[in-house]
């Protein structure tokens, strides 16, 4: 059992020992495609590892991944500190720190192909061309950003957040293309999703379905979410569902019992937030909504 491993140092030297000591040659360890240069950065600790070449490291070592199991949040240690950075600089306001952290990841990126660097980078890339103007980075950007979700056959919670990232320069039928096929391919799969992020997105999907101002998106959109089983805390979602299904008669024409179930809603809505400013904005966030469904539902589509 190999335990007490506390800096990505001991852990790079740790494993280059075992190589050792099992006589396994560099070039075993570089016929998987870890190159050179990415494999002595951490060895010498001077650069991070992606998980999957560790996971192919610690395969060819013969060393059970059970045994890593209080080392492997130090691999990507160094992409969540620019991460949260990321965050602090971007409720600041600053910029600046900004256009610094996202030079910071691509270097990281670069020298450790980990993917907790480039989702920093291109988060950080979208941020900074988009306030600057920078209209040909920020298409560029957001091109590679499709380009890869669309090679990915499963999402993690880095790919969630990365789709997240671009959803608003995406139409209606882009964003169904990519949701619907992130949420078919997580089918059965065991990896918990960040739930409010995944709310977020459905939510961002009617939206986008509604700002196509095609009745017909919008009643895909209200049909597809209403499959959906929220988790029986999800008090928000089930709420948002309860708007769905006063939507969805209105789509179909029966406008009385869709005001009814609306107005109903909104007095639930009242209720379950006792906190009356936070009910307040759940009920004109919801009413934004309602007037684009009423608007939607007298169109001839």
């Amino acid at each position: 059992m190999i335990n007490n491993v506390n800096t990505p140092l001991a852990l790079g030297e740790l494993l280059n020992d075992i190589r050792k000591e099992k006589k396994i040659s560099t070039k075993t360890i570089f016929a998987t495609g870890i190159t050179r240069p990415t494999y002595y950065r951490f060895v010498r600790g001077e650069g991070e590892i992606s998980l999957t070449n560790f996971l192919k490291i610690i395969d060819i070592l013969g060393i059970e991944l059970t045994e890593f199991e209080e080392v492997i949040p130090l691999i990507k240690q160094g992409s969540k500190i620019l991460e949260n950075q990321l965050a602090e600089a971007l409720a600041t306001f600053d910029y600046l720190e900004i256009a610094k952290i996202k030079t910071q990841a691509l270097d990281q990126f670069v020298k450790t192909d980990g993917l907790g660097y480039q989702y920093v980078y291109w988060r950080a890339g979208l941020i900074h061309s988009k306030f600057i103007g920078d209209c040909q980075e920020y298409e560029t950007l957001i091109q590679q950003v499709k380009t890869y979700l669309n090679g990915i056959d499963l999402w993690t919670n880095i790919e969630l957040k990365l789709f997240s990232s671009i959803t608003e320069t995406l139409n209606f039928e882009e964003y169904d293309y990519f949701f619907k096929r992130f949420l078919y391919r997580r089918t059965n799969h065991e990896e918990v999703l960040d739930p409010l992020v995944l709310d977020l997105l459905y939510f961002g999907y009617y939206e986008t379905a509604l700002d196509s101002c095609r009745k017909s998106n919008v009643t895909i959109a209200t049909t597809f979410i209403l499959k959906r089983t929220p988790h029986r805390f999800n008090y928000r979602f089930r709420i948002w569902r309860l708007f769905l299904y006063a939507a969805k008669l209105t789509l179909n024409g029966e406008f009385e019992r869709g005001q009814k179930k609306y107005t109903r809603l909104q007095k639930i809505i009242a209720y379950v937030f006792r906190d009356e400013q936070k009910g307040v904005f759940e009920i004109k966030t919801l009413h934004t909504l309602w007037e684009k469904v009423e608007v939607i539902a007298q169109m001839s589509e």
